[in-house]
Parts: structure tokens; C-alpha cells; sequence
């Protein structure tokens, strides 16, 4: 997000069908944070 806390880009996942969620979602979110504090 911005300084507006407008979203400015997205992180995803490309997978099988019946991927791990519960295990996927919370790396895919703590990457994403990562990833907005460098780029602050």
C-alpha cells in the first residue's frame, strides 16, 4: 500500500488445484509484508 493506503501491487500463488492453503496463505502474507518494508 501507499502513502494513501492505496494498494499498489499484488502477490500470488500458482498451483495444483488442491494445494495446502492453511500452510500457503500465511507465507504468501509474511512475503508480502516483507516485501512492502523494503520497499518503504
Amino acid at each position: 500500500r501507499d502513502k494513501d493506503a492505496r494498494v499498489i501491487g499484488a502477490l500470488g500463488v500458482i498451483g495444483p488445484t488442491r494445494l495446502n492453503y492453511a500452510r500457503i496463505v500465511p507465507m504468501v502474507d509474511y512475503t508480502a509484508q516483507l516485501i512492502s518494508r523494503m520497499l518503504r
